[in-house]
């Protein structure tokens, strides 16, 4: 028995999937909020994307991980999925955008979805992350008050302890990013974004149920956010 077949009896055993992403240092990373309209998913799917995927990849863009939304908390982006592009820049993007093939296709996606988010940004280095199926990812987007830094990293020395003892699994802070210039590109350009991994639903309601953390530590973080929008999903293979 090979090991790639051992690997997958385990793994359906155990209904867990898997899967690497590396986000480079240089790259720019294109994360679009989408609300679509549900008679047109399949439209969506099995239409505009293989279409546009090899159009793009002529400019060097690819889809590197999409999610599904499990709950949303932002009134900015009434989203149901989560899709991260990565391009060699931004000016790259701008081109394929010119491309005449892509622009025949264009309808597909205009008819598919109702709102559409774009914000782009690097990493501070390069990094891996593997996203589980038995995991919540949380895609935070904030602007922060005037000395918002200083009370945010307040809130995280009163929050620490409460993350460690609330009687979940310790949500990580897995990814953040940093905003650039997108030639004129992006939709939303927070201060802030970021994702963090949640062990569940649960767990991160459970953590702001916590009576000390609810007292302690959520009036300092509420006073250091002038924006928020957290959406909630699942990463979809």
């Amino acid at each position: 028995q090979s090991k790639k077949e051992s690997c997958d009896a385990i793994c359906n055993h155990n209904n867990l999937k898997t899967q690497a992403v590396l986000f480079e240092k240089g790259k720019v990373y294109e994360i679009a909020y989408a609300e679509v309209v549900p008679e047109k998913v399949e439209q969506l799917s099995t239409q505009y994307f293989p279409k546009v995927l090899k159009i793009s990849a002529e400019y060097g863009g690819k889809l590197i991980a999409s999610f599904n939304v499990v709950k949303n908390e932002s009134k900015n982006f009434p989203a149901q999925m989560i899709a991260i592009f990565e391009w060699p820049n931004a000016e790259a993007r701008l081109s394929f955008l010119k491309n005449k093939e892509y622009q025949k296709i264009t309808y597909l996606r205009d008819e598919a979805i109702k709102k559409l988010q774009l914000g782009y940004f690097q990493v501070p280095e390069s990094k891996e992350i593997t996203f589980r199926s038995d995991k919540v990812y949380e895609f935070g987007a904030a602007d922060l008050v005037k000395d918002g830094f200083e009370k945010l990293r307040k809130y995280n020395e009163i929050a620490e302890p409460y993350k460690k003892n609330y009687g979940g699994t310790y949500p990580e802070f897995i990814m953040n990013f940093g905003k650039i210039d997108s030639k004129g590109q992006a939709t939303y350009v927070p201060q802030m974004q970021f994702i963090v991994e949640w062990a569940s639903l649960e767990d991160m309601e459970k953590l702001f149920a916590n009576e000390g953390f609810s007292k302690n530590a959520v009036p300092v973080l509420m006073s250091a956010i002038d924006k928020f929008d957290a959406v909630f999903t699942k990463f979809s293979f």
